[in-house]
């Protein structure tokens, strides 16, 4: 019979709980840092795709590694040479140029990290994002995808032609900011005070010989109240067998990730707040009745919270937060977009080529601040659309109209303005013209639950 691991009234088979503990660790295992440096670089072998138990333990060969003693060998100019001359010696890039996408055994806990963490440090199109650890910059170009100013920063001079060869291989869609590739070496990062809003951080914190002067150069590069957000593995990271292997065969640094001394060390860099995830990876799955007994709140809740416990003990999600004011939310995001509409037509018939005129009021009625229309993406316009007189459907975004005149401004939460339209009438018949608002490449205010204003017209 298995062992099995108590746990209050419930049993839990020790199996289950060593592959939910094994999937956690393949996210940091087969992250960023470790598939970027140190997989096989043409073909990676079975071994490149496999992980560490949940129990840390020896090396296959020799004794075990004790990392405090391993930094007391290395240099922060040593390890930037490790990771250069990897990169350096690449003759194929096809894995790195693919990740996180190289394997299915890996990439359900790579996606899902990275989406844990691009949700915690609640971007915005326009931002200024740091990928630190960049690697082969393969989440660099998502961010630039997004619409982010990506800055990729990577130690190796060569995985950052690897990530602008990435860009050139697979394009980014649309008109997006184009990416900034910096070499950092180890020490400060060449960027001046208050310029980027987040820093992203996958699986690299861990590497790093000197913790607490990255913490202080982050808080001085991030603006008031911006974010940092971390994906790692946990405090035992150093002792399991994947680490081992690399810190004897690499001389790579594999530490431990304590989040107390990490807090600790980050309030005297400045930032004053953290928060952590607590997620489930892999998914949880149930049958039907234990997920009706989940739904209601049964035993099956009391399960989930042991084994995301459990899976939790190797993967540390965190987000510093700097101190100051951040800017106030604006329509870049969906959040806080509300408004309230007041429409009065000249006249409801016109004759055809004749423009339809009305006077509209909207009120900023949301928390969020509202950008001109020259903004780009979350710039926010009125807009009309277009339905036959049963209601249908005609044309989505007939027309637009800039909420405010000239190159526009910025509209603050309780302002109202007025403004009047002229739109062009369509073909002889009987319409209804629905006025909503937009903000461009985020939603359309009804979408979001706000009221518009619909009213009958004629084209005579």
């Amino acid at each position: 019979m298995p062992k099995r691991w108590p746990f209050g009234a419930v049993r839990v088979n020790r199996r289950t709980l060593f592959k939910s503990a094994a999937a956690i660790l393949a996210a940091g295992f087969a992250g960023k840092w470790l598939v970027d440096r140190f997989s096989t670089p043409d073909e990676p072998s079975a071994a490149s795709l496999t992980f560490p138990s949940d129990n840390p333990a020896p090396a296959v060969s020799g004794t075990l590694i004790d990392v405090r003693e391993f930094k007391k060998t290395v240099t922060v100019e040593d390890l930037n040479r490790t990771a250069e001359a990897y990169f350096a010696r690449l003759k194929n890039w096809d894995f790195h140029h693919a990740l996180p996408l190289w394997h299915p055994a890996g990439a359900p806990n790579q996606l899902n990290n990275f989406a844990h963490v691009l949700h915690g440090l609640q971007l915005l199109p326009g931002m200024t994002v740091v990928d630190f650890g960049a690697g082969s910059c393969w989440a660099s170009r998502w961010l630039t995808q997004m619409g982010m100013k990506a800055i990729a920063l990577d130690v190796s001079p060569t995985a950052l032609k690897i990530g602008q060869a990435l860009y050139q291989r697979l394009p980014v869609i649309g008109d997006r900011p184009k990416p900034r590739f910096l070499v950092f070496d180890g020490h400060r990062i060449d960027l001046p005070d208050a310029s980027v809003d987040r820093i992203l951080c996958m699986d690299t914190f861990h590497h790093l010989f000197n913790p607490d002067e990255v913490l202080r150069e982050m808080s001085r590069i991030l603006k008031p109240g911006g974010i940092a957000g971390f994906s790692e593995p946990g405090p035992r990271h150093s002792r399991t067998p994947q680490s081992q292997f690399e810190m004897r065969n690499f001389r790579v640094l594999e530490d431990d990730v304590h989040i107390g001394e990490i807090w600790s060390s980050a309030r005297r860099a400045g930032f004053v707040r953290i928060r952590l995830a607590v997620l489930s990876v892999p998914t949880y799955v149930l049958g039907f009745s234990d997920f009706e007994d989940f739904m209601s709140g049964g035993k099956a809740t009391q399960r989930f919270a042991e084994v995301t416990r459990a899976q939790m003990q190797d993967r540390r999600m965190f987000f510093l937060q700097k101190g100051g004011d951040a800017p106030a939310p604006d329509s870049r995001g969906r959040d806080g977009l509300r408004a309230t509409l007041a429409v009065n037509l000249a006249s409801a018939a016109v004759k055809e080529g004749s423009p339809l005129t009305a006077q509209v009021v909207v009120t900023n009625s949301g928390s969020a601040l509202w950008l001109p229309h020259t903004a780009g993406i979350g710039a926010v316009q009125l807009t009309c659309h277009l339905l036959d007189a049963s209601g249908k459907l005609l044309v989505q975004g007939y027309s637009r109209h800039p909420l405010t005149p000239g190159d526009g401004r910025t509209i603050a939460r309780g302002e109202t303005v007025k403004i009047d339209v002229r739109i062009t009438p369509p073909a002889k018949g009987r319409y209804v013209l629905e006025f909503d608002l937009v903000s461009e490449s985020v939603a359309w205010f009804s979408a979001l639950g706000n009221e518009t204003v619909r009213l009958a017209v004629q084209i005579l």
